[in-house]
C-alpha cells in the first residue's frame, strides 16, 4: 500500500502545490501526496487535533504558527513567499471597465455593488481584507473609510462546495478583495491597489503596523488577540503529530528549492531573496 504524505494548505496556494505534489510523486514511486486546503485559521485549528493533524501544514500567514501551534505542536517554520491584497473582478461584475486603483474604495460603496472577502475568523485573506480599508482611510486620508468599507464589503461564506470565486464569476459578487495569485490563476480581471494599502512591500512595515483588528484566538474561543498588519508572509513547518515526518521534511525541502521557487513564482507570488527558517527545524530543512 503506498504511503500518503497529508498536507494542509492554504487555499490561494493551490496552482504551486499541485505542481509541487505532482513533482514529489514522480520523485517518490509508491508516495502519495494527499492536498487539503482552505481557510489557514480554520487549517491550524483542525491540526490541533492530534486525529487529523497533517504531516505539513503550509499557511497564508505565517504568524499563526506561533500563535497557535508553538511550541507543543511545532518547533520551528519557514516563511516562504508573500503576496498582495487585489480587487477581483468578472464580465459580469458592474461598472468593472471603470475600476481603477485609485476609484475603487468609491466603486465598492456605490449602492448595488455586491463585494465580498472570506471570514475573517478562518482565513487570513478576510481580516487583511478588513486591514487593506483601515489602511486606506489614512492613505486616502479619509476619515470614516475603512468603517463605511467594512460596512459595505460583505463577509461571504459560500455555499459548500463553492468558493468565492465561484460567485464571482456566476454574478452573485460583482468584486472580491483576494490575493492577486488567487485572482491571477483563476483568470479574473484584476485592480492593483497601492503598495500604501496592499499589504504587499516589506519596506512599509511600520506603514501597515497602524492597521489593527482584534479576532479571537482561534474559532469558538473566548480569548481574543489585536492583529497589526503586516506584509504578507507565507509559513510552512511541520508537525510533531506527522505520521510521515522523513518524507514531510522532503516535501518542505522541495518547496523551499529553487524548484518550489520557481513554482511558487509562475503562481504569481512574491519570493523574498531566501526563505528564513525560524526556531529548531530539522537541519535537512534548508533551501538548496
Amino acid at each position: 500500500m503506498a504511503d500518503t504524505l497529508v498536507v494542509y494548505h492554504a487555499g490561494s496556494l493551490a496552482d504551486p502545490m499541485r505542481e509541487l505534489a505532482d513533482t514529489f510523486e514522480r520523485m517518490h514511486p509508491g508516495v502519495r501526496v494527499r492536498r487539503e486546503t482552505g481557510g489557514s485559521v480554520d487549517l491550524a485549528t483542525r491540526a490541533l487535533d492530534p486525529g487529523k493533524a497533517p504531516d505539513v501544514l503550509a499557511l497564508a500567514d505565517y504568524a499563526i504558527i506561533p500563535r497557535l501551534l508553538m511550541p507543543v505542536h511545532t518547533g520551528w517554520y519557514a516563511v516562504f513567499a508573500g503576496n498582495a491584497m487585489v480587487i477581483a473582478s468578472s464580465a459580469l461584475s458592474a461598472g468593472a471597465g471603470q475600476l481603477t486603483g485609485d476609484n475603487w474604495p468609491d466603486a465598492l460603496l456605490r449602492p448595488g455593488v455586491h463585494a465580498g472577502h472570506s471570514d475573517p475568523l478562518l482565513d487570513p485573506g478576510g481580516y487583511r481584507a478588513v486591514l487593506v480599508f483601515q489602511l486606506a482611510e489614512e492613505f486616502y486620508h479619509r476619515p470614516g473609510l475603512g468603517d463605511s468599507l467594512a460596512r459595505a464589503v460583505a463577509t461571504v461564506v459560500p455555499p459548500a462546495g463553492k468558493t468565492l470565486y465561484d460567485l464571482l464569476e456566476a454574478g452573485s459578487l460583482d468584486y472580491v478583495i483576494t490575493y492577486r495569485s488567487s485572482a491571477h490563476s483563476r483568470g479574473f480581471r484584476v485592480v492593483e491597489l497601492p503598495a500604501g494599502v496592499n499589504l504587499s512591500d516589506p519596506g512599509l512595515a511600520s506603514v501597515y503596523d497602524r492597521a489593527v483588528i482584534r479576532l479571537p484566538m482561534r474559532p469558538g474561543v473566548a480569548d481574543s488577540t489585536s492583529l497589526h498588519g503586516e506584509p504578507i508572509q507565507y509559513g510552512i513547518t511541520i508537525l510533531n503529530e506527522a505520521r510521515h515526518a522523513e518524507l514531510a521534511v522532503e516535501f518542505v525541502s522541495l518547496l523551499l528549492s529553487a524548484t518550489g521557487r520557481g513554482a511558487l513564482e509562475r503562481g504569481g507570488f512574491v519570493l523574498p531573496p531566501a526563505p528564513t527558517v525560524v526556531g529548531t527545524a530539522p537541519e535537512s530543512v534548508q533551501p538548496r
